[in-house]
């Protein structure tokens, strides 16, 4: 039996396409799909036309996680590209606090994981995210990465192969769009998961290390 995590970069209310992952639900009724989520798309956000259908795309949005098959981590605040590269501790503070009150004031739970946008992120964010028992997600092709004491790292990109592998855990992962591992472009790869001897997982259920306290 395989194990298996998906997560997708660059969800948010507006961004996030909410019919494909429906097709993925109704496919997979036990899979388990973990969106790194901006909590204020800043670059949708200025968009007029954006604003005028945010409050439907909201209910889209809250009806998919009553599934139970979707968590949010955030993913940055506004997914800025040098968001957290040289923020210092209390701007990082903040930006947390801020995560915390934007999601809320939608009404949106979320796990209390992280991904810097871009994977661009320095020794202070790793610190705060510790100190405040976060784990966060580490690119998988950057070994020198700093990392949390409790991290996430994935382990294939969607437009790969990961089919072939033939190890018991396989954590996935595309991003929403504009990217090589774009979700709608490599969505028929996802068809090739089995629909049976899968166990499906979040990110949040596989992160890896140890809190500072040595609990696992």
């Amino acid at each position: 039996m395989k194990t298996i995590a998906f997560d997708i970069d660059d969800a948010s209310i507006v961004r996030t396409k909410y019919g494909l992952l429906r097709r993925l639900i109704d496919r997979y009724p036990d899979i388990k799909i973990t969106l790194f989520f901006i909590p204020f798309d800043y670059e949708m956000e200025m968009a007029q036309l954006v604003r005028i259908y945010k409050e439907s795309r909201l209910v889209e949005l809250k009806d998919l996680l009553k599934t139970g098959n979707v968590e949010l981590v955030p993913h940055g605040l506004t997914h800025m590209p040098e968001e957290f590269l040289r923020a210092d501790k209390h701007t990082i503070k903040l930006s947390l606090s801020a995560i915390e009150d934007v999601l809320g004031s939608n009404g949106l739970p979320y796990v209390k994981g992280f991904k810097a946008p871009y994977w661009l992120y320095n020794k202070n964010l790793v610190e705060v995210l510790d100190e405040n028992g976060w784990w966060m997600a580490i690119n998988r092709d950057d070994p020198k990465a700093l990392k949390t004491e409790r991290f996430y790292k994935y382990s294939h990109s969607i437009h790969e192969p990961f089919w072939k592998s033939e190890s018991d855990v396989l954590k996935l992962h595309g991003h929403m769009l504009g990217s090589e591992n774009d979700l709608e472009e490599h969505f028929l790869n996802l068809y090739k998961i089995p629909l049976e001897d899968v166990e499906f997982k979040f990110a949040s259920e596989l992160v890896e290390g140890r809190e500072k306290n040595g609990k696992d």
